[in-house]
């Protein structure tokens, strides 16, 4: 017969304390799961409650950048209309001032007090094709012309016609000048005056 003896003092024959069951682990796994779940649930959903706000901004931010659009296309509408406002008042004072000269030529208030309208009204008497005048200069005691023609034969045709007008009798033409440029040798240019100095 064979005798052993246990020792029933060992570590491994002491009971053994448990600190967590297979179920309350299990449990405790469970109630993580849920939480995380619950958890990225409402990430989800305040992800898109984000999306949904940043596509409501842009949207306020291109009906503002388009209300913009409108108010600088009206404003750089009524600019543009302001500048023709200008240039018809700049036309307008223009007109106002030949019409005052005009006025104060017809007036007689140049000069001797006699007037040029007989010398403009004789010169637009002497008409002659192809000839022009390009400068007309009248004061007391002085007269002056320049201008141009296609053919260097229409001038003296053009000064011979001076004797018809009654205003030109009687007047001494000292300067007679002609001469055609090189850059513009299509036409002949001449001046003629009197040798009497231009009144200041």
């Amino acid at each position: 017969m064979i005798e052993q003896q246990i020792n029933l003092y060992q570590d491994r024959f002491k009971r053994k304390r448990i600190f967590f069951s297979a179920a309350q682990v299990m449990g405790l796994t469970i109630i993580c799961l849920l939480g995380m779940t619950v958890w990225s649930t409402m990430m989800e959903s305040e992800l898109d409650a984000a999306l949904r706000l940043n596509v409501t901004l842009k949207e306020r931010q291109k009906t503002i950048s388009d209300e913009l659009n409108a108010v600088n296309a009206e404003l750089a509408q009524l600019i543009a209309d302001n500048r023709i406002d200008n240039e018809i008042a700049g036309v307008t004072r223009e007109i106002t001032a030949r019409r005052k000269v005009l006025s104060f030529v017809d007036a007689n208030q140049f000069g001797s007090g006699k007037g040029f309208s007989d010398y403009l009204v004789s010169l637009s008497n002497l008409h002659v094709e192809n000839l022009w005048l390009d400068e007309i200069t009248l004061a007391e005691n002085y007269l002056r012309i320049h201008g141009s023609a296609l053919n260097a034969e229409l001038i003296p045709m053009y000064f011979d016609r001076f004797s018809e007008e009654p205003v030109f009798k009687g007047n001494r033409f000292d300067i007679f000048q002609v001469e055609r440029a090189e850059s513009t040798d299509w036409k002949v240019d001449f001046e003629i005056a009197t040798s009497e100095t231009l009144d200041e």
